[in-house]
């Protein structure tokens, strides 16, 4: 059966399109390779500098006379104090914390004893009675031993 001529010449169109794509990527390529060349042939030249200056400050340190930048001992203390600033305000934070906790932990305790601690039936209000004081000693050992390790 004919095929239609519209199919085969376009056929013929993509096939020079693409081998004259195929002649600008193969110059990029070529242009890539000795772009790429001209870098990899400085990397090893700072490798090879910075090779001898860490064996420079080997050697220095081996010898015990390794002299410390002063500028690096100031920011190292300027970061120690900030350090020391971060930790105090954290365990100012941590006591606020622990005192709100242990107060709202006593109201609970109270409000146990001044509604169901109040009740005619004998064993509700001893119950709720036990539970306050369980509450109050336990919030009491817990925020004890909390603020000791605070300090």
């Amino acid at each position: 059966m004919p095929q239609a001529r519209s199919s085969g010449s376009s056929s013929g169109r993509s096939q020079t399109k693409r081998s004259s794509a195929s002649k600008s990527t193969g110059a990029k390529r070529t242009t890539r390779k000795t772009a790429s060349s001209k870098s990899s042939a400085s990397k090893p030249r700072a490798s090879r500098a910075g090779a001898s200056a860490s064996s420079s400050a080997a050697g220095a340190k081996s010898n015990g006379t390794a002299a410390i930048d002063p500028r690096l001992e100031a920011v190292a203390e300027r970061v120690r104090k900030l350090n020391e600033r971060i930790i105090d305000e954290s365990k100012t934070a941590g006591e606020a914390t622990l005192t709100a906790y242990e107060k709202a932990l006593k109201a609970i305790a109270s409000s146990l004893e001044r509604g169901p601690g109040k009740s005619d039936v004998e064993w509700i209000s001893s119950l709720a009675t036990t539970q306050a004081k369980w509450i109050r000693d336990v919030t009491a050992a817990w925020t004890s031993a909390a603020r000791g390790m605070l300090k």
